[in-house]
């Protein structure tokens, strides 16, 4: 069976999940590759208007697919951690996937969801081994080497690869170098690591003479200890994830900046952005820039704001550094 993984969304979080556990029984994995112009055209023409920007993109990435496999693979997340859920939209990702590919092909859409406990998860997987093999051995077996893969991706974010980098193992795809500044780049995955909606913003500014510190690169007990200090928990999981990364690096100043990416038209973003600015005017005021994209971002703005930015983090940098130089002397 040939199953295709849309390589947008949650795929820049589980893709590497997916693809490793898929392949491990026997499935021959086909992936739509990186976002490019004709996928984001077929995906704004299929998508609805008032969808958000990745969501737009993930049409095209099933689009992509649609003649070449014999099935598609979107799982339904819920919840992926206790007391929290993720945003509507991944609920309803595979029923978004058969409206745009029709009743002519299948979607295996397995339900993933921590409220209901460990044991619901575990069945859910097992049922979707029991589609490729009848081995409940090899299908344990792929599970252990799935998670093993998955664990270890993560763990390079961790440690400053971009998502391509981690995919591959290559060390030398550094987002930290001890480059001149160091800039706050948080979001999702997928407003993060997309290089054509983000317009390789990665690259531009390590060109920039910039270090980039991700959401993925702050420690996950640095990011818990922050939101603790909210009056109110944040009720979606990802949201918590990019509000605790902004507030550590505010608080602790890990960072010369931050760049918030959001996607438009985004409700659960805009409502950490407010919260994430009334945090940083109280804690530390760290220069934040706020970038929203969507189909219409032009290259031009969009570059022209960066370049803005990292000029005045370096002016702002370079004042500073005179004045303790006068202070010392």
């Amino acid at each position: 069976m040939k199953v295709g993984i849309p390589g947008g969304l949650l795929y820049y979080r589980y893709g590497r999940l997916w693809n490793s556990f898929l392949r491990a029984l026997g499935a021959e994995v086909v992936e739509s590759g990186e976002t490019t112009r004709s996928i984001l055209t077929s995906g704004v023409s299929k998508a609805e208007n008032e969808s958000c920007l990745p969501v737009k993109v993930f049409y095209g990435h099933v689009l992509a697919l649609k003649d070449e496999v014999d099935a598609l693979f979107v799982p339904r997340l819920v919840s992926v951690k206790k007391r929290t859920h993720t945003c509507p939209k991944m609920l309803g990702l595979p029923d978004m996937a058969r409206a745009a590919v029709g009743d002519a092909l299948p979607v295996i859409s397995p339900t993933i969801d921590f409220q209901s406990g460990l044991w619901h998860n575990y069945r859910a997987v097992y049922s979707l081994g029991r589609l490729f093999s009848s081995n409940p051995m090899r299908i344990i077996g792929a599970g252990i080497t799935a998670w093993r893969d998955h664990r270890l991706y993560l763990e390079r974010l961790t440690l400053g690869l971009d998502h391509k980098g981690a995919l591959k193992g290559e060390s030398d795809r550094m987002l930290c170098e001890g480059r001149e500044l160091r800039i706050g780049v948080i979001g999702h995955h997928y407003n993060v690591y997309d290089t054509f909606t983000t317009m390789s913003l990665l690259e531009r500014l390590g060109s920039m003479g910039v270090d980039v510190v991700t959401a993925d690169m702050v420690p996950e007990k640095m990011r818990d200890e922050e939101l603790k200090r909210l009056p109110k928990d944040i009720y979606w999981s990802y949201e918590q994830e990019v509000a605790g990364a902004i507030l550590a690096c505010t608080r602790r100043k890990l960072v010369d900046g931050i760049i918030f990416m959001i996607s438009f038209p985004c409700g659960p973003d805009s409502i950490v952005r407010v919260l994430c600015e009334q945090e940083n005017k109280a804690m530390g005021n760290v220069p934040m820039l706020t970038l929203i994209m969507d189909e219409h971002t032009g290259e031009g703005g969009f570059l022209t704001r960066i370049e803005a930015f990292v000029d005045m983090l370096r002016r702002k940098k370079n004042r500073v550094e005179a004045a303790l130089e006068k202070v010392a002397v």
